[in-house]
């Protein structure tokens, strides 16, 4: 399934792991159901151990948990799995089920829910022919992240800003509007080193203002809510005295767990920096730009208004989380 979906499988480690084409790496672990709805794995030192380095890959490092069956694969991204086991000298890991709930727990860590990662396999990119006009061989996240990127492109373009999305993303098109045709083609130098570099040119969506970025957004459409955080901590932390203004944006149903996130300990530097958006308000804000044109050099500004999260000096991390 995966050799279909991504490319070819290639052997990398002695543990089972995998790469497949230039698509993902990933190390494959298998647990039959045990008492009480509880899945047990023990994972090998090259998925837990940072310094251990898999080939770079278009979407990143992946720890597959098959729970029982092929049919339910928790696909977390392998820095969850790291965080988790740090200081788990035994390398195990379990996974309790519970109605439809998926919670990983390790020794000494807070539980955490990952029913979100439940067959979550990255997405491949449609071909312009199916996206034109949203089609209906998109999936409804590929078409509502979609529409977003658009809206962001739109909203940047309004307020006077290039835009860049990722190079992956350029061929793609919204009701017959290129993405290409209204982006950056190549990424200014900003004077970045080779992974901030590498961090900032797959962020979803960047505003620029004369070759500096201004503004920096992750649409979160589907599951990985975890990843798009990830990618703006890494920011953060490789260019800790930047001023660009970081948004998480998603659904106004998935405010808390965008909250439960970011509060997570490897995200406190983020919660400072970053916003979250709603996807109704950037939907009204393209509605309003849409409805007036904008011609002639005149912009709009203050078109994006997020909110920053609060975090009280004492408080009780959400359970489950």
């Amino acid at each position: 399934m995966l050799g279909q979906r991504y490319g070819k499988a290639e052997l990398i480690g002695r543990s089972r792991i995998f790469q497949f084409g230039s698509a993902m790496s990933c190390s494959l672990n298998y647990s039959r159901l045990l008492g009480g709805h509880k899945f047990f794995f023990g994972l090998s030192r090259e998925v837990v151990d940072p310094a251990v380095k898999y080939p770079e890959t278009r979407f990143g490092d992946f720890v597959l948990l098959v729970c029982g069956s092929a049919d339910t694969i928790l696909v977390l991204p392998r820095s969850v799995v790291i965080e988790m086991m740090q200081g788990v000298t035994t390398r195990r890991l379990d996974v309790f089920r519970t109605d439809d709930a998926f919670v990983l727990q390790t020794t000494a860590h807070p539980k955490l829910d990952v029913t979100e990662f439940l067959n979550a396999f990255p997405r491949q990119k449609a071909s312009p022919a199916q996206i034109e006009d949203g089609g209906s061989n998109v999936g409804g996240s590929d078409r509502i992240h979609l529409r977003l990127q658009w809206g962001l492109i739109l909203l940047g373009r309004a307020e006077g800003c290039s835009v860049w999305v990722p190079q992956s993303d350029r061929n793609l098109s919204y009701r017959r509007q290129s993405f290409a045709r209204d982006t950056l083609d190549k990424l200014p130098n900003f004077g970045f080193d080779e992974n901030t570099r590498r961090i900032v040119q797959n962020i979803d969506v960047l505003w620029l203002t004369r070759n500096v970025i201004r503004k920096a957004f992750e649409i979160e459409s589907s599951t990985s809510i975890y990843s798009g955080l990830l990618r703006l901590n890494d920011l953060v932390l490789a260019q800790p005295n930047n001023r660009i203004e970081l948004y998480v944006v998603a659904s106004s149903a998935r405010r808390q767990r965008v909250h439960n996130q970011l509060i997570r300990p490897t995200f406190q530097p983020l919660i400072p920096k970053c916003e979250f958006v709603s996807f109704e308000a950037i939907e009204e804000q393209m509605k309003r730009v849409e409805s007036f044109p904008v011609e002639g050099g005149a912009r709009v500004t203050g078109l994006i208004k997020g909110e920053r999260f609060q975090v009280a000096e004492h408080y009780i991390y959400p359970s489950g989380v």
